[in-house]
């Protein structure tokens, strides 16, 4: 993390007018040149305790070290929305996506209110600047991508074998690839085929198993206690290297996108195997909300998303379901 304070910007917006009157109110007891490297550590300390992950928590201190490292207000209790306003022009004229923007003004928004709440400002200067996010359709893996791109490995051979466990769990459960990582061998039960994974912010959810996904894993757990010479305990990671250490994200994406370009097809991203899971549950009449549990989604408009997402699907559907071709209508000529 502390990689992300060496990074200095050329971008400059307005200079600070925070002693004109009304600009910014701040509380007497406030004091007025709090330190911005102070104020951050202590708002990744509160979202720390509150649960956040590692990850989360590296992303906020990014992007608020970009921003406070790229104006001339040298406290946080005296930023303008002029300032955040800058801030958004500056990565629009770099190119940056609105769909990349709108999470950084998030961060932005959720500290700003942490200040707020520690009674520390009296506003919050992002709340009134915006981003309209595009709504790009995901990259979904169907069932014939998926069938095309497993049929490349070889389950005879041990590495394949993990590769085949893990692309399938994925893609039968819906889970995150850091969930999937995360998973220890005490957390499946594959007698009554569920397994117990870890989601965003230490969120403890169950997710569920196919027979055949059972089979795979069964089959793969036993070749690596065979190949280690060893019985796995509960606290052993399910997917690890070749040297029995945790798999890098990048060494799976790498995995997957070598086995989509062996098959002759066009690479998605891993995440394309989790909307590849929702997609198929709503094709087969699963509900919103069943689909927002198994996700582990803390907000209903993300799975909300998926049902409108498919429209040559729900157009196939509604051919078949069509409550007015289902009447003996006679139609006029």
């Amino acid at each position: 993390m502390q990689a992300a304070r060496q990074v200095f910007l050329t971008f400059r917006p307005p200079k600070c007018s925070c002693t004109k009157r009304g600009r910014v109110v701040v509380l007497a007891l406030a004091p007025r040149d709090l330190r911005w490297e102070v104020a951050v550590d202590a708002f990744l300390w509160a979202k720390r305790v509150k649960g956040l992950s590692a990850k989360t928590l590296q992303h906020y201190e990014i992007v608020l070290t970009q921003f406070y490292q790229s104006h001339e207000c040298h406290s946080p209790l005296t930023c303008t929305s002029a300032h955040v306003t800058a801030y958004v022009a500056w990565l629009q004229r770099r190119g940056v996506r609105s769909t990349t923007i709108a999470p950084r003004l998030g961060v932005l928004k959720s500290f700003f209110n942490w200040l707020l709440a520690e009674g520390l400002r009296q506003d919050n200067p992002a709340a009134s600047v915006q981003v309209k996010p595009a709504q790009p359709l995901p990259r979904t893996v169907t069932e014939t991508h998926f069938l095309q791109a497993i049929s490349t490995l070889n389950p005879n051979k041990f590495e394949d074998l993990r590769w085949l466990a893990l692309f399938t769990i994925a893609f039968d459960t819906g889970a995150r690839l850091s969930e999937l990582l995360n998973l220890r061998v005490g957390d499946l039960d594959l007698v009554n085929r569920l397994a117990k994974v870890w989601g965003k912010g230490g969120k403890e959810r169950v997710v569920f198993l196919g027979q055949k996904t059972a089979h795979i894993l069964r089959r793969y757990l036993t070749a690596r206690m065979v190949r280690e010479n060893r019985t796995l305990s509960p606290d052993d990671l399910v997917f690890v290297t070749l040297n029995n250490n945790p798999i890098p994200r990048p060494t799976v994406c790498k995995a997957w996108h070598r086995a989509q370009r062996k098959a002759g097809l066009t690479p998605l991203p891993f995440h394309g195997l989790r909307h590849g899971f929702a997609r198929r549950w709503l094709l087969n009449k699963g509900d919103a909300f069943s689909l927002q549990l198994i996700l582990g989604h803390s907000s209903p408009e993300t799975t909300r998303r998926y049902v409108t997402l498919w429209g040559s699907d729900l157009k196939e559907i509604h051919a078949r379901v069509s409550p007015v071709d289902s009447l003996p209508l006679r139609l006029p000529k």
